[in-house]
């Protein structure tokens, strides 16, 4: 017999079960009205698209239910792995996620979503047979994974620098090794005891090498005479010129008696800092000779200096080496171990996954942020144009007359001192990390694979050295020719290791007035400086005509194939003085150009004054690469400062 509680019960379970029954139907209903893809199932159903491939240099494609990448833990929102050129419905574009565009797309009676890039519209040249899909086993995988080729037929020239180590060996029976050059005696060591040349210092008229050597068999360092070792150049050392004024005078054999070389009867010369390759040591009464190997004109000599006009440097090395391409994990982690602020990093996330070849590393400075502004807003050391509006001008002291209401000049007729807010824009790099901004951040070292006339002809294009030729006088076999302004401009690259682009840029940013115009800096015509050229107005200092004062500099001197008397000499060796003086001293940006946070001469040795002149700069060379930097490994090195504010330094308003 059934208690009243048994029947209350049974009560409660018939309607608990009615209850179940009327949210399971409800639930359906609501899936059923949103759709499988709301509800994250794999759906058969089809629309109307247009025919597409897979193209990903042979891995599969991972089709995704939802158009971005998968957790940090695993491909979660994989549905299937498609095989590369296989044939796959297009359906729809799905916006843009994770740095990129995506797809809806159909396989095989499934839909899901793809990186754009890899998804072709069209028949594919190949088509791969469509296989069915098969079941994708669990597998861990960093986020962001996306099939990219690792290692492409893309190649740079990388250039390094190899510190200083040459082999050596004790030369006299007892070699003092110093402590100090001050002549703190620290050992005495057996003629012919091996060591290695570090570098060099030379005080009053004594060069000293610092060295390394074996003490019972521990590794030591000290001082030596340069008199007291016998260099062992097995393979060559590099150096730089030294102890001149100006030039350095190159003979044909060692010693005083040999003849200096000479060209149509004027004497070879190499400038100071100039880079050569030293290949022998010899003495020639007592003198330490060096035979050293350099370029001129294009043209490889070697010859004989004494060896205290020569200080050992580092070695340049170049490589040419294919670019790997980053996928998106190993980029996160490539910007981290570069040490770039999070602040960074957004820009450079959609320029990588625009433009996989492109390289980023940090230039960290060392430099407070706030004590680099400072340096940045010394009167005279950035400027703008007067045209701008207030907010750019410096009202402060000696920049701004307020019982005038006019600002002083600094440069020209038109050169005012740039405010402390137009110096933090321009030099807060994260305001141009972007496709035209970022290439005042390219390394200008010349790199020929694609380096070419054509990106050189965008860049001249509109101005009057378009399509445009010169005659000279060759200075080596004194014959007339003829030759193209682009021609010269790659001259010039082969012998300085400077960017042709980067030259033609900056001439173009220094003397090019119009498409028919230039500054007097490059017509010869000037009545103080006849058939006097300077293509990159160096010399060119601050004042009521800089011009003439380039010029001047232009003419005298016999460095850098001065005097520049033809337009050839003026661009070749102006890109030599580029390459000595900026280049391969470190300031090898755009930015650190004018911008000078480097440790050699920081703040000073700045190529122009006018703080937008790096930008504009920026701009003339990323149209010489339009129509190929998707496939070009261009290298940026982005300077990186102490203490920098949490955002981006605004435009002044």
């Amino acid at each position: 017999m059934t208690s009243v509680e048994d029947s209350v019960r049974n009560e409660r379970k018939e309607k608990n079960m009615k209850l179940r029954i009327s949210l399971w139907l409800c639930l359906c209903l609501v899936l059923g009205l949103l759709g499988p893809q709301t509800a994250g199932w794999q759906t058969t159903v089809s629309h109307a698209g247009e025919a597409a491939y897979v193209k990903t240099e042979g891995a599969d494609l991972k089709m995704r239910s939802e158009p971005k990448f998968g957790t940090p833990e695993k491909d979660s929102n994989v549905i299937v792995k498609i095989p590369n050129n296989s044939v796959v419905t297009y359906l729809e574009d799905a916006g843009t996620a994770d740095g990129h565009n995506w797809v809806k797309i159909s396989y095989n009676g499934k839909e899901g979503y793809a990186a754009a890039e890899y998804i072709i519209k069209g028949t594919a040249p190949t088509a791969a047979p469509t296989a069915a899909p098969t079941a994708t086993p669990e597998v861990t995988a960093a986020p962001y994974v996306e099939p990219q080729p690792t290692t492409v037929t893309v190649y740079r020239t990388k250039v390094s620098y190899k510190a200083v180590s040459v082999k050596a060996a004790a030369a006299k029976k007892n070699t003092i090794i110093y402590k100090n050059t001050a002549g703190k005696k620290r050992t005495v060591l057996k003629k012919g005891k091996a060591m290695k040349i570090l570098g060099e210092k030379t005080k009053g008229k004594t060069k000293w090498f610092r060295v390394q050597y074996k003490d019972k068999k521990k590794k030591r360092k000290g001082y030596i005479k340069e008199s007291d070792v016998k260099m062992n150049l097995s393979s060559p050392g590099a150096g730089l010129v030294t102890g001149v004024k100006t030039a350095l005078r190159v003979r044909k054999k060692p010693g005083k008696a040999g003849a200096y070389y000479k060209i149509r009867g004027k004497e070879l010369v190499l400038a100071k800092k100039q880079y050569v390759t030293i290949k022998k040591v010899r003495t020639v009464k007592k003198q330490k000779w060096y035979q050293i190997a350099f370029d001129y004109y294009g043209t490889p000599y070697t010859g004989y200096v004494q060896s205290k006009y020569i200080k050992l440097t580092k070695k340049k090395v170049q490589k040419k080496v294919a670019v790997t391409v980053l996928s998106q994990r190993d980029f996160e982690a490539e910007l981290t171990a570069q040490g770039f602020p999070d602040s960074y990093k957004d820009a450079l996330r959609k320029l990588h996954a625009s433009y996989p070849y492109w390289q980023f590393t940090a230039y960290k400075t060392g430099i407070d942020w706030n004590t680099a502004v400072e340096q940045e807003c010394v009167l005279g050391r950035s400027l703008i144009s007067n045209s701008k509006s207030e907010a750019w001008k410096s009202k402060e002291e000696g920049a701004y007359d307020a019982a005038t209401g006019k600002w002083k000049v600094f440069d020209g007729s038109s050169w005012v001192q740039a405010s402390k807010e137009a110096v933090m824009y321009y030099m807060d790099p994260r305001n141009f990390l972007t496709i035209q901004g970022v290439f005042q951040f390219e390394q200008l070292e010349y790199q020929a694979q694609y380096q070419t006339t054509a990106g050189l002809q965008k860049i001249l294009a509109n101005t009057p050295f378009a399509d445009s030729t010169f005659q000279y006088t060759d200075d080596q076999t004194g014959t007339q020719k003829e030759i193209s302004y682009v021609d010269a401009f790659l001259d010039a690259a082969k012998d300085s290791g400077v960017s042709p682009y980067h030259l033609a840029s900056r001439v173009k940013q220094e003397v090019v007035t119009g498409a028919t115009t230039t500054s007097i800096a490059v017509t010869g015509t000037t009545e103080e400086y006849p058939g006097i050229y300077n293509f990159y107005n160096i010399g060119a200092t601050s004042g009521t005509n800089p011009a003439l004062k380039g010029l001047n500099w232009a003419s005298t001197g016999d460095t850098y194939l001065r005097p520049w008397n033809n337009p050839y000499r003026s661009i070749v060796g102006g890109a030599m003085y580029i390459g000595s003086n900026y280049i391969n001293r470190g300031q090898n940006t755009g930015y650190l150009q004018k911008f000078n946070v480097t440790p050699t001469g920081t703040y000073n040795h700045q190529y122009m004054t006018n703080v937008e002149a790096a930008n504009s700069e920026a701009l003339k060379t990323k149209n010489a690469y339009n129509g190929m930097l998707d496939s070009t490994p261009l290298v940026f090195s982005i300077p990186v400062y102490d203490n920098m504010p949490a955002v981006n330094c605004a435009a002044p308003r």
